[in-house]
C-alpha cells in the first residue's frame, strides 16, 4: 500500500521535520490527530477519531444564534469572575435542572476552561481537608475508572494532581461483553486494596459512556452509589458532557447523579461534570461546570481566606471562564426560536439534537452492517455519539508498511499493541484516508477495537468513510 505525498498546511516556513516535531510532543493520540487533521493535512481524510459534534451548529446555532450575534460588544474585553458570573451560572444550572430531572441551585455550579479542568479542579480540591467529612486525597490515591475509558482522565488526575488511574476493565467476550457491574468495581476495589494497602480514594463515572456510549440504569445506579458511599473515604465524580446526546429509541433512560436517592443521603461526596464541548458542539470553547455541594470544593471554586496562613485564589484563575466563552455560551444560553418570550434556543437545539443524532446513528448501523463491520451495541441502548468497532479479526492480517511508504509524521500511542497500530495506520493512509481511535489508548484490555465519532461529520461523509473501511478491510481478508 503507497502513502500519496501529504501536504503539510502550513505556512511555507514550517518544514514537514517542525510539523512531524509538533506532533511527537504530544503524547495524547486523539489530541495530535484533531491537530494533524486540522493543522497538518487538513484535505487528506476523514478524521471520525475525534470526539466531536457537528449536527447542532450546521442544522440550527450557526442560523439562530451566531447569525444574529454582534461583532465582541466593549464589556467582553474587560476581566470576568474566573468561575462564571452569577448569571450565566444562574442560566446553566437552570440548563442543567431541565436535563438532571432535579433542581441544581446555581451557587452549586462553577465554570471552567472545559470538563477537563474542571476534573483537575475536583482533584486538587479534594486534596484539600473537610472538617466534618473524608481525610483529604493525597499523592498516589487511586482513581477508578471503568474501562475502556476516554483516556483524558489520566491527564486531568495524574499529571498534576499526582493521583493514580486503576482501570476497571470490563468483560469483552460472552452474554456480559462490555457491560458494567457492581461485582467488577468491587472486585479491583479489593484487589488494589490488597496490593497497595490503600483503598482507592475516588470512583469516577461516565453516563452516557464514552466510548460506549451507554446509559447506565438507576437501579445499578443506586447498587454502585449505595456501595462506594458505605466506604466513608471514598468520593464519586459522575461526568455527564454527553447527558443530551441521547437516541429517539433509547429504551434505558439517562439518569443525572444528582436525580439519584443516593446523592439526597451524601450530596457532599457526589460531584457531577458538564460542559458544551459535546452536546452543543462548542468544544473549540472549553467551557465546563462542576456541580458540587461540597464545601471543601465549593471554597476550592470560589477562592478562600479561611485556610490559616494561606490564601487561596479560585482554582479557576487558572483555568478560566473568560470574557469571550461568556460572550459565546451566554448567546446560546439566552438566544429564542422565534424571539424574545418564545421557547429558549437551547430547549429547541437538544429536542432537535435527539432527531439529528438518532437519524445519523441509523443511516451510519445500516452501513456497517451493509458491510458486515462489527461492533458493541444491544438494541435499545444508547450510543451517544460513539460506535466501539470490533475489528479483531483483521489484527493478524494487517503487514506494517515499508519504510519508505509509511507517513512521515508520528502519530503513535506509547504501549499501543503493535498490531493495533498496524490497523490504525493501514486505515488512515492513502488510499483509505480514514481515521479511527484505536481502542488501546482508551484502555481497553484487548486490542481490535476503535472508536467510531459519528457525529464528528455529516452522515453522508461518515458513510463514505465506512465504504472506504470496508474496502480496505476486505483487502486484507485471504482470497479463497
Amino acid at each position: 500500500m503507497t502513502t500519496n505525498p501529504v501536504s503539510t498546511g502550513q505556512s511555507p516556513s514550517t518544514s514537514p521535520a517542525e510539523a512531524a516535531a509538533l506532533l511527537a510532543r504530544m503524547p495524547d493520540l486523539e489530541q495530535a490527530l484533531a491537530f494533524y487533521h486540522r493543522h497538518v493535512a487538513p484535505d487528506t481524510a476523514i478524521d471520525l477519531s475525534v470526539a466531536e459534534n457537528v449536527l447542532v451548529y450546521d442544522d440550527s446555532m450557526q442560523k439562530m444564534v451566531f447569525a444574529n450575534t454582534s461583532l465582541l460588544p466593549e464589556k467582553y474585553i474587560h476581566y470576568f469572575s474566573p468561575y462564571g458570573t452569577p448569571e450565566l451560572r444562574q442560566q446553566v444550572a437552570d440548563l442543567l435542572t431541565e436535563a438532571f430531572g432535579r433542581r441544581v441551585p446555581a451557587d452549586h455550579v462553577f465554570g471552567t476552561a472545559g470538563v477537563a479542568s474542571a476534573l483537575e479542579c475536583l482533584a486538587f480540591a479534594l486534596k484539600n481537608s473537610e472538617p466534618s467529612g473524608p481525610p483529604p486525597l493525597v499523592d498516589g490515591d487511586a482513581v477508578l475508572i471503568p474501562a475502556p475509558y476516554w483516556q483524558g482522565f489520566n491527564w486531568s488526575f495524574e499529571q498534576r494532581p499526582k493521583l493514580t488511574c486503576v482501570p476497571v476493565h470490563l468483560p469483552t467476550e460472552g452474554p456480559h461483553a462490555f457491560q458494567l457491574t457492581l461485582d467488577l468495581i468491587k472486585e479491583q476495589y479489593e484487589e488494589h486494596k490488597r496490593r497497595t494497602g490503600r483503598a482507592p480514594r475516588l470512583l469516577v463515572l461516565t453516563n452516557p459512556h464514552n466510548p460506549l456510549g451507554v446509559n447506565y440504569s438507576k437501579k445499578l445506579l443506586e447498587e454502585i452509589y449505595a456501595w462506594a458511599l458505605g466506604d466513608p473515604n471514598l468520593h464519586i465524580i459522575s461526568d455527564e458532557i454527553y447527558c443530551h446526546s441521547q437516541l429517539a429509541g433509547s429504551t434505558t433512560p439517562f439518569t443525572s447523579a444528582v436525580a439519584l436517592d443516593a446523592y439526597a443521603e451524601h450530596p457532599s461526596r457526589i460531584h457531577v461534570v458538564w460542559g458544551f464541548a459535546k452536546d452543543f458542539g462548542l468544544s473549540g470553547f472549553r467551557t465546563g461546570f462542576i456541580v458540587s455541594q461540597n464545601a471543601v470544593v465549593q471554597d476550592a471554586m470560589l477562592g478562600s481566606t479561611d485556610t490559616g496562613a494561606e490564601k487561596r485564589h479560585p482554582m479557576s484563575w487558572f483555568t478560566p471562564v473568560d470574557s469571550l466563552k461568556h460572550y459565546v455560551v451566554g448567546a446560546v444560553l439566552t438566544a429564542s426560536v422565534n424571539g424574545p418570550g418564545s421557547e429558549l434556543y437551547t430547549t429547541y437545539a437538544m429536542r432537535t439534537y435527539r432527531d439529528l443524532l438518532s437519524a445519523s446513528f441509523d443511516k451510519v448501523k445500516a452501513r456497517l452492517e451493509h458491510h458486515r463491520i462489527k461492533y458493541i451495541h444491544q438494541d435499545g441502548d444508547n450510543a451517544a455519539q460513539f460506535f466501539w468497532l470490533d475489528l479483531r479479526d483483521y489484527l493478524d492480517l494487517c503487514v506494517p508498511p515499508n519504510q519508505g511508504d509509511a507517513t512521515p509524521f508520528p502519530l503513535t500511542a506509547d504501549d499501543l499493541d503493535p498490531r493495533e497500530q498496524c490497523l490504525f495506520d493501514y486505515l488512515r493512509t492513502a488510499p483509505t484516508e480514514v481515521s479511527l481511535l484505536p481502542g488501546g489508548v482508551m484502555h481497553s484490555s484487548e486490542p481490535g477495537f476503535f472508536r467510531l465519532c459519528f457525529s464528528a461529520r455529516q452522515p453522508d461523509e461518515v458513510c463514505e468513510a465506512i465504504d472506504r473501511v470496508s474496502k480496505a478491510l476486505a483487502l486484507l481478508k485471504p482470497q479463497a
